[in-house]
Order: C-alpha cells, then sequence, then structure tokens
C-alpha cells in the first residue's frame, strides 16, 4: 500500500495496483508570524519564554502559549484568539514564529525628509535600545542631529500617513513606523536608533517555509500592517505555491492616516498618534494575488493587540463547505476605528476585507487582493480553498500513476478517480453540478501529443457563488 500527499490537503492510497481510496481535508495548516515578548541575554536578543526566534513553535493547548512566547503578547494573544472561537484552529496544525527584534544603533541619515532601511520599526518613542541586559519589549526610537557636533535629540513623534509632513516645531521628526520614512525641519545629520521586526528573515527560513509541505494546504498570517512586510510574504508564498506547497496568506492593510494626540497625552506609548484609515484615499498597496488576503481595520481599541488571532481561527478552522462572509470574530469587544457602510464599500473596492465592529466584531467580505483584477479567478477565500483541493486531487490521482505504462487503462483510471471526486464536492455543494446538457465541470486525462512519456489532466469546474447582498423590494398595495 502506498500513500500520497497528507492532511491538510489530499491523500490518496493504492494498493494492488489500484487506486483505493482518496481523502479531502478540511481544515488548514495555520502559522502566525508575529511577535514575542523579547530580552537580552549575552547582548544576543532572545525570546522571553521557551520559543526559539525564527522557529515554527506548536502548543499542546490554550494555557501554554504564554509559556512560550511570552504573556500577553502579540503571539501569545494570536495563538489562545485562534484556538477560543467556534470554529477555531486546530492545535495539531497551529504553529507560531517569533521574528526577530533586531536594534539599529546610530544609523546614519543626510536628509531631513527620507527612509530607515528598516522596517517594521518598533512603535515606542522612549527609552532607546541597550542591548546590555534586560527587556526589549518597549525599545524606543531615539534621534540625534548633528551627532559629530552640537548632537542634540530630537523629539519623536508617530505619523501613519502615506508621508510624514515636516512638522512645525523645531527639534522634532515624525516617523512612519511602518514605512521608515522619516520627516524633520533641521538640516544637519542625523542619527537614528532603533530596534524592528525582521518578518523578511523570518519568512526567509527553510523551517518555515516547510510548515506546510508538498500537496498540503495551509495559512501564512503576518501579524503586521506594513506593506513592506506583505510584499515580503507575498514573495515566499508565491514561491512555495509553485511547488504544490498551498499556501494562502493573510495579513492587515497598511493604515495611510492617523488620529492625533493632544500634546497633553502624548506619551512613549502612543507615540503621538494612533494609526487610522482614511478610506476615500486608500489605495490597496503593492500586494495583488488570488492568495493573499488583507484585512483592516485590526487593531483593538484601547489595546496593543489586534484581531489576527480569530481571524486566524476562522479561516483556518472553518469547514470548506461554509463560505466565509459576515462571520463573528469571538473574543474582541471593538476595534480602535469604526467603519460605516460607505467605508466598508470603499475598502472592498480596494479589494481589502473590511472588519466591521458595534456590538461584535465581524468580517464583511472574502476577496483576495486581485479580485477586482480583470480575468483573475479564485479570487475570494471560498473558491480559493476549492481550487486548492481539486489542483491537490488532480496532481495526487496523477502521482499515484506514475511508473505505469502510459496506456489508456491507466489513464481512463485516473479520469475515473478524478471524476469521482468531483461528484463528491458536487454533493457537498462545493462546485456547480452537470445537469442535463448543462455542463459545469469537466476532466480529461490524455497522453500529450509531443511526449509519451507524459500524461496531460485538464479539470474544468463551475464554483457557486456566495449570498453577499439581498436587493428588497416591498410593494405596499393600498
Amino acid at each position: 500500500m502506498s500513500t500520497y500527499g497528507s492532511f491538510p490537503g489530499v491523500r490518496v492510497t493504492t494498493e494492488s495496483g489500484g487506486i483505493q481510496a482518496v481523502e479531502i481535508g478540511e481544515e488548514e495548516k495555520l502559522a502566525f508570524f508575529g511577535e514575542a515578548n523579547y530580552t537580552v541575554e549575552s547582548g544576543s536578543v532572545v525570546v522571553d519564554g521557551d520559543a526559539t526566534i525564527n522557529e515554527p513553535t506548536q502548543i499542546g493547548r490554550s494555557g501554554e502559549a504564554p509559556t512560550q512566547f511570552g504573556d500577553g503578547s502579540e503571539l501569545s494573544n494570536a495563538m489562545q484568539n485562534s484556538l477560543a472561537g467556534s470554529p477555531g484552529a486546530n492545535t495539531a496544525y497551529l504553529y507560531g514564529v517569533a521574528v526577530d527584534r533586531k536594534v539599529v544603533e546610530a544609523e546614519p541619515q543626510t536628509q531631513a525628509e527620507g527612509t530607515l532601511d528598516n522596517v517594521e520599526i518598533v512603535e515606542n518613542t522612549g527609552v532607546p535600545a541597550d542591548l546590555s541586559e534586560g527587556e526589549v519589549n518597549d525599545f524606543g526610537i531615539e534621534v540625534v542631529s548633528d551627532p559629530a557636533g552640537a548632537a542634540t535629540t530630537l523629539d519623536v513623534e508617530l505619523r501613519y500617513s502615506d508621508a510624514p509632513g515636516v512638522p512645525d516645531e523645531e527639534d522634532k521628526v515624525f516617523i512612519n513606523p511602518l514605512t521608515g520614512e522619516y520627516a524633520t525641519s533641521v538640516t544637519s545629520d542625523l542619527e537614528f536608533t532603533y530596534a524592528y521586526n525582521d518578518y523578511a528573515e523570518a519568512f526567509s527560513k527553510r523551517s518555515t517555509q516547510n510548515i506546510v509541505n508538498e500537496d498540503e494546504t495551509g495559512i501564512f498570517f503576518a501579524l503586521s500592517d506594513s506593506d513592506s512586510v506583505s510584499a515580503d510574504l507575498n514573495n515566499t508564498v508565491g514561491d512555495l505555491r509553485s511547488g504544490y506547497q498551498l499556501v494562502n496568506a493573510l495579513s492587515f492593510a497598511e493604515p495611510n492616516d492617523q488620529m492625533l494626540y493632544d500634546s497633553a497625552n502624548v506619551n512613549d506609548e502612543n507615540g503621538g498618534a494612533d494609526a487610522r484609515y482614511d478610506t476615500p484615499n486608500f489605495t490597496k498597496g503593492s500586494v495583488s494575488a488570488a492568495y493573499y488576503y488583507k484585512f483592516a481595520p485590526a487593531r483593538v481599541e484601547d489595546e496593543d493587540d489586534t484581531i489576527g488571532g480569530g481571524l486566524g481561527g476562522l479561516f483556518a478552522g472553518n469547514p470548506i463547505n461554509d463560505p466565509i462572509y459576515n462571520e463573528t470574530i469571538s473574543g474582541y469587544d471593538a476595534l480602535e476605528q469604526q467603519l460605516v457602510k460607505s467605508e466598508a464599500d470603499e475598502f472592498r473596492a480596494a479589494d481589502v476585507i473590511p472588519v466591521r465592529s458595534g456590538g461584535n466584531v465581524r468580517v464583511k467580505g472574502n476577496r483576495s487582493t486581485s479580485y477586482s483584477v480583470a480575468d483573475t479567478v479564485a479570487a475570494d477565500f471560498w473558491t480559493r480553498r476549492i481550487t486548492d483541493r481539486i489542483i491537490l486531487i488532480g496532481k495526487q490521482i496523477g502521482d499515484a500513476i506514475l511508473g505505469r505504462i502510459n496506456d489508456e487503462d491507466t489513464r481512463s483510471l485516473a479520469e475515473r478517480r478524478i471524476k469521482q471526486e468531483m461528484r463528491s464536492l458536487e454533493s457537498q455543494r462545493l462546485i456547480q453540478p452537470n445537469i442535463g446538457e448543462e455542463t459545469n465541470w469537466t476532466v480529461e486525462v490524455y497522453e500529450d501529443p509531443t511526449n509519451s512519456d507524459e500524461v496531460n489532466v485538464d479539470i474544468a469546474f463551475t464554483p457557486y457563488g456566495i449570498v453577499k447582498n439581498v436587493d428588497e423590494t416591498i410593494t405596499l398595495d393600498t
């Protein structure tokens, strides 16, 4: 007996020359990439817990998350919240990756307006980084002007608009921590000391890329609203999918506006501003892919946290035959920014999934970042999951006939089994059925006309739509 593939995904079992069983997994592997709590040991930043930086870590139950990633950390909260929902993530398929927190000391910049070398910068403007000892969760940003001369320390405030404007006050600098852009009226040389979360390094590790194996399905969720981070994740996931590691990518849309605090209320933790979205002027960013999904807003009101855990648990654990639309995310009271309907519609127009709060927090869409692109197929999460299973059905049954004689019997065996699985998907209302002369799915397995050692498999199908709007007409008979 031989088995091809594994769960979650598609598993094909063969015995005595025949295909005995085809099993389709309904869940997704789920890997969160985000911040742990950090401390310094011997001059190096490490996780203040049992987890290792940039290495996938699993938990057996919710209570183990603080031990691995630090109590109250972004990753700990996400792991716990992903398990708390109904449906929620499966602990057997749940991973957390603590991204590396790196410290940059005295990065030189010679322009009054420019872009720092790294993102995503830790959003704190307090005490600058010190690698001698202690916690590094609240490393701040320090900017010194004329370091070779008078060496004046500037006041730092955060801004989240597309490019921070030049502050009116002298000896002040604005920094967008998500893009690295800065602006000041000071004309002398500058030195920046700050900490940042290195997502790109975490994505590039072989151990993290192998969380979802070939012929499996899964979700990589970057708990970040930096467009630069999502671009790095998109590059990684695109490469994985080309090798049948069928990963979907999730993250948050990058804010393009802010709510400013009164000067009396500015502190190190808020940096003088809260991130916001100006929806009429919002653009979706650099990523446009049928397997990539962005959400906004995602920051929790009055907390240093996001709703990423609840979102991940919903998208990974929801049954494949249950579309995700207008679903409640449990465990959260309110978001920092509450959308009205017109703002949610503006997000949808930019291929961002809106999240609304008002008594509860709801996901108001499922479209990918390429949903509006002409000729894009499988551009919502419902269709993407079904498409990925069909891709694996064709591949796994194809793998099961490798090494056999390329004759009609072999090809017919593969075609019959693929058709059998398509009829099973049809019975689950995952694809539209063939009724009478109406053909909604087809399968053809044939010898390649230019290579007698190759078999071609062509599969076409029509998915069902999802009820997303009800147009109601009421006539009053007077």
